[in-house]
């Protein structure tokens, strides 16, 4: 039977992710046949169209039935699947804007007891509630897209292409995979992010949009993985590309 993710971004065995729904097209197939049950989150047109689809933008799943929606999906269809499946849902305050930091708020990247993130662009309903209400411990870092920057390998292990992000967690004990930047494509920018093209789908399963083969850390990525015990499931023959990365909302 499945029930909400316990604890975000760490599915035991995923049964229903939220991507955006551009994305659609791309993944779907290759989700129904793992068994997995897309949400599919529409548009974000407060922010650049560029990164309306992407789900790290629009929503943060705080663990269990709690999640935070951008404004613009107050009232929308999407929110009223959510709340009609038990989802608790909370809305910042702030109105998002088309231009970085202000399309961050809800840019925060829960690990574990851990939570990544840019105090300054963060909603500060969203981090007060992740590490007071929630009790997490905030790893403040200059990078406003942490979520983006970040691909969550278990709940104390992380890769990343950001030598901020990457001082910081190994200051609080996180295992670290430091990549370099670039070769993950994102249409209209020079590069996307590892934790946008990524995402767990089980305790011992890793997605990825597309495959590692032409990434220049390939080996050092599969390696990290394999000593964790998670396997690289990759939903297309693609080389990596940043959605925004995938929300697991319920598991098996």
């Amino acid at each position: 039977m499945s029930r909400f993710v316990s604890e975000p971004n760490l599915p035991d065995s995923c049964s229903t992710l939220i991507y955006g729904e551009k994305y659609a097209g791309i993944l779907e197939k290759s989700l129904d046949s793992l068994h997995i049950e897309s949400v599919l989150l529409p548009d974000n047109p407060d922010i650049d169209r560029r990164l309306s689809g992407h789900a790290d933008l629009s929503v943060l799943h705080a663990g269990g039935e709690r999640l935070f929606l951008a404004p613009y999906l107050k009232g929308s269809a999407f929110a009223s699947q959510l709340q009609s499946q038990g989802a608790a849902l909370d809305f910042p305050a702030a109105q998002q804007e088309h231009v970085y930091p202000g399309d961050a708020q809800l840019n925060c990247c829960v690990v574990g007891k851990h939570v990544i993130c840019n105090p300054k662009t963060g909603a500060r309903d969203i981090v007060d509630y992740l590490t007071i209400a929630d009790n997490k411990s905030l790893l403040p870092v200059r990078q406003g897209y942490s979520r983006c920057a970040v691909c969550v390998v278990d709940g104390g292990s992380v890769i990343t292409s950001d030598r901020g992000i990457a001082a910081a967690a190994r200051a609080e004990g996180l295992r670290v995979l430091l990549i370099q930047e670039g070769h993950i494509r994102l249409d209209g920018y020079a590069y996307g992010f590892i934790g946008g093209a990524a995402f767990k789908l089980a305790s011992d399963k890793l997605a990825f949009t597309g495959s590692l083969d032409l990434h220049p850390d390939r080996d050092a990525i599969r390696c990290f993985l394999a000593e964790r015990g998670v396997e690289p499931v990759y939903l297309s023959h693609e080389p990596l590309f940043d959605i925004g990365s995938a929300i697991p909302l319920f598991e098996n």
